[in-house]
């Protein structure tokens, strides 16, 4: 079944150069395979064979549905994926790119699950979409921005992201690519891995490779879309984002871009201990690791009565009975293993220490010693981070109405913690070490409108996700209230601060420095660290709360906790709720001090 999303564009289109842009972009429904071509101008040949596209309701061609990898299906799964094979005939990229196996989430909305397992998607998902501006041409190369969507990287897919706007706006090639999720993307037991293989093919990192198998069909084929493979630039949000540092951080990926950007993301990988071990072995693995979902298997098909017979008959089993047993699940059956309730995101160990995709060294004294491929890099988060996640939860939904200088108390900790990491650690430690300038924003626009006697501008403000529709200029994109979240007597500074902001994006993907925007006129944004030696970042709203401007604004551990002990909480427990989701977060939690702050759970 092909899921086909709802899409909305202006009527116009945003020019890169021109003070007359719109106001308004992509207020009105309009379906967006309205205008569909059968030839030219979307069809040509790449490396795989011929192909054809459609041409959106604002100019942009759009090339949808690519496979650029085998699918991993069957002997496939678990596996690095291999560059796909081609076609036959002249192939019709004018479907939506389908998610990967994942529990239905408001992130599939419109996906159906026809067999309501509550598991959407499909193993044969590593396809990628290209959108370029009318004019587009392989004479006259244009800068590629490779989006890398978010969700966890548990949940998302890149069919819910449409790069017409930016391309036709900005004059650049948008590539959005899907990969592997969940323990389908990152899953290593040993017998699972064929005697002597080596380097990414013992990885366990499936999904890493899936980006950079990507990025290396972006260098084989992009110029005949128009594209520069000599100018890419990779970009992305949340774990998207975080994928992006991976990227950053992999020596496998080397070479394949040229500049970064990160929003709402970090750092992290996995020893590969804890991605295999048993979770009381020495040293420990994850609760989730592969010998317990082993051990998961056997409890769930009866064929152990406890955790210790099925350890014992784990360890008795031959590799190849186990590889079996493994390769036998269905999608939906192996997910389940991690989360019978059904939430879309799930623990489990991602991005292995292996040698190859990733190095052995901790992920920041990696970056400490400059062992990277260093580019020009953009570094950013929302200022309100926390509050997507919390504006429906019951437990907080009555305080903003009640107390909402309570509510923001207890979202800006946790959102400062995120800021931590995923900009100011990074660039702290990045700066000294690159010649290549490093870039850092934080997003503040909160005008959201009031919904069903709920302030969005309170409950959700510059929360996680929400710039992702200003880089776009689509107001469908996001984790947010689609429908709701945008008042219409505001839209007109909120499109101009979507303006700004995609002009800022394309310049640097053009030159590595966002500057003063594509069109010249932008305020100037500064490197994170000057000649003066202070941090710099451009703070992102519209001129009624302060405007675009450069702020010397950084956080450390110490600041936080600092702020967080001197403040004034109306409750014991959203103090205490505070603290633990702020520092356990910053990997900061002190149970002494949490004790002695009346703290108990």
């Amino acid at each position: 079944m092909i899921h086909v999303r709802p899409f909305s564009y202006s009527a116009c289109i945003v020019l890169a150069l021109s003070l007359s842009a719109c106001s308004q972009q992509g207020d009105d429904p309009a379906a967006r395979k309205a205008n569909l071509q059968t030839g030219e101008p979307t069809h040509l040949r790449i490396a795989q064979g011929e192909l054809v596209g459609l041409v959106q309701d604002n100019g942009s061609h759009a090339w949808l549905g690519i496979p650029y990898a085998e699918a991993p299906v069957a002997e496939r799964r678990w596996k690095v994926a291999e560059p796909h094979q081609g076609w036959e005939g002249v192939f019709k990229a004018q479907n939506d790119i389908q998610p990967c196996p994942q529990f239905a989430s408001n992130l599939t909305d419109g996906v159906e699950d026809p067999d309501g397992d509550g598991i959407v998607g499909t193993e044969d998902c590593l396809h990628l979409s290209v959108y370029a501006p009318a004019d587009a041409s392989p004479e006259k190369p244009l800068p590629v921005m490779y989006w890398i969507y978010g969700g966890g990287n548990n949940s998302g897919y890149a069919g819910d992201y449409d790069g017409g706007n930016l391309a036709q706006a900005q004059d650049v090639i948008v590539v959005t690519v899907n990969y592997r999720l969940g323990s389908l993307g990152w899953f290593i037991h040993p017998a699972i891995i064929p005697e002597g293989a080596s380097g990414a093919d013992a990885s366990g990192n499936w999904s890493t490779v899936d980006t950079i198998r990507g990025l290396e069909w972006v260098r084989d084929n992009i110029a005949a879309f128009g594209g520069d493979p000599d100018n890419v630039t990779i970009f992305g949000e949340s774990a998207g984002g975080a994928n992006v540092m991976s990227l950053v951080t992999s020596p496998m990926a080397k070479g394949l871009f040229h500049k970064a950007i990160v929003e709402s993301g970090g750092l992290e990988t996995t020893p590969m201990a804890e991605a295999i071990n048993y979770r009381d072995a020495d040293p420990a693995g994850h609760v989730h690791s592969s010998k317990e979902i082993v051990n998961a298997i056997l409890l769930r098909d009866n064929e152990a009565a406890n955790r210790e017979e099925a350890i014992g008959l784990q360890e008795t089993m031959p590799a190849s009975a186990i590889r079996e047993l493994l390769y036998s699940q269905s999608a939906a059956d192996f997910l389940k293993l991690y989360n019978p309730e059904g939430a879309r995101n799930y623990p489990a160990p991602k991005k292995f220490r292996d040698g190859t995709v990733f190095v052995k060294t901790p992920p920041m004294e990696q970056l400490a010693a400059g062992d990277y491929n260093h580019v020009p890099i953009i570094l950013g988060t929302n200022r309100d981070e926390r509050r997507i996640y919390m504006y429906r939860d019951p437990r907080w939904a009555p305080l903003i109405k009640s107390d909402p200088e309570e509510y923001i108390r207890v979202a800006k900790y946790p959102s400062d913690a995120w800021k931590l990491r995923g900009v100011d650690e990074l660039a702290r430690a990045m700066a000294p070490v690159q010649e290549e300038n490093v870039f850092a924003f934080r997003f503040d626009w909160d005008e959201g409108a009031v919904y069903q006697g709920l302030d969005l501008a309170v409950g959700i403000g510059a929360g996680h996700s929400v710039e992702m529709a200003f880089i776009f200029g689509d107001w469908n994109v996001g984790f947010v209230p689609k429908d709701v979240m945008y008042d219409p007597a505001r839209n007109e500074s909120r499109n101009a601060l979507s303006r700004s902001m995609m002009s800022y994006w394309a310049n640097f993907a053009y030159t590595g420095d966002p500057g003063k925007g594509r069109d010249g006129r932008e305020v100037q944004w500064q490197p994170w660290q000057g000649d003066d030696g202070k941090a710099k970042m451009l703070v992102l709203d519209t001129p009624q709360d302060g405007g675009i401007r450069m702020s010397t604004d950084q956080v450390t551990a110490e600041s936080i906790k600092s702020e967080f002990l001197a403040d004034q909480f109306s409750s014991q427990d959203n103090l205490c709720y505070t603290y633990r989701a702020t520092f356990e977060r910053m990997g900061e939690f002190d149970a002494e001090e949490y004790a002695e702050l009346g703290c108990t759970d």
